[in-house]
């Protein structure tokens, strides 16, 4: 049996590792103990990091994460949020983990994502001139509009005084994986044994519903949940309850930290 309980909370778009404030504290009551990275050069200033991030890939934050799963004692619970879920199970793929909470996942390579809200919010980056090496800035319509839109507006606007940019390269890496050589989005879901969790906000408009169902079903041991009139930020604010009753319940289902076997990239 597992003696520590590790999980590393991957943040997603725009965010930083000192956004899962709540969650983290959730966690540390569950026994615990919580890694919140920043992804590179999120935790610099917007406009400094936004110079250094703009040409960053997916591949490069993966690295980062399973570098940082490997140095822990114990494989970790890998929970990510949006972009991060998709990088929790890029990371899931390649490192032993104990398991994989997508939390309404950025779409993986071969997974259909024209959907017209996702179109509306994220265009406009695209139509400019050589969008992979400029940076995708958050804009209030993105976050209020797109990300949180079920949330109180007072605590919106405290999350995004704090937001960051993104790398646009991942995002072209996201949107046109079949032009990317290094197939930088692509999963190797049969690499991912273990147990996988797929949350899905019912209202989302950023990473609509159908593309946590289509990552579900592309899983060989993944549940998938609706959180009933939730947002994309179903693991932040007024979600974050409700989201953490349902990871309890498959926790214990699925025995995730009951065995000393851990799940391991092929």
């Amino acid at each position: 049996m597992a003696t520590n309980k590790n999980v590393i909370l991957i943040h997603g778009t725009w965010m930083r590792g000192t956004h899962w404030s709540e969650a983290r504290a959730a966690f540390e009551e569950r026994g615990f103990t919580v890694h919140t990275p920043s992804l590179r050069y999120h935790d610099l200033p917007l406009l400094e990091g936004s110079l250094k991030l703009a040409e960053l890939s997916l591949l490069d934050y993966t690295s980062d994460l399973v570098a940082l799963a490997g140095s822990l004692d114990e494989p970790p619970l890998l929970v990510g949020l949006s972009m991060g879920g998709l990088l929790a199970q890029l990371v899931a793929a390649r490192t032993p983990h104990a398991g994989v909470v997508a939390a309404c996942p950025a779409p993986a390579a071969g997974i259909f994502q024209l959907y017209p809200s996702m179109i509306r919010l994220f265009a406009g980056h695209y139509l400019q001139p050589r969008p992979w090496r400029k940076p995708l800035y958050p804009t209030w319509d993105r976050m209020r509009w797109g990300a949180a839109h079920r949330q109180d507006e007072d605590y919106v606007r405290e999350l995004y005084a704090d937001l960051v940019c993104e790398s646009g390269r991942a995002y072209c890496e996201m949107a046109f994986p079949y032009l990317d050589r290094r197939r930088a989005a692509r999963v190797d879901f049969d690499a991912i044994t273990g147990p996988v969790l797929v949350l899905s906000g019912e209202r989302d408009r950023m990473v609509v519903p159908r593309i946590a169902r289509a990552t579900a079903r592309r899983h060989r041991r993944a549940t998938h949940v609706e959180i009933p009139g939730a947002d994309h930020m179903v693991l932040m604010g007024t979600n974050l309850s409700t989201t953490l009753r349902h990871i309890d319940a498959w926790l214990d289902r699925e025995r995730v930290f009951a065995s000393g076997e851990d799940s391991r990239s092929a």
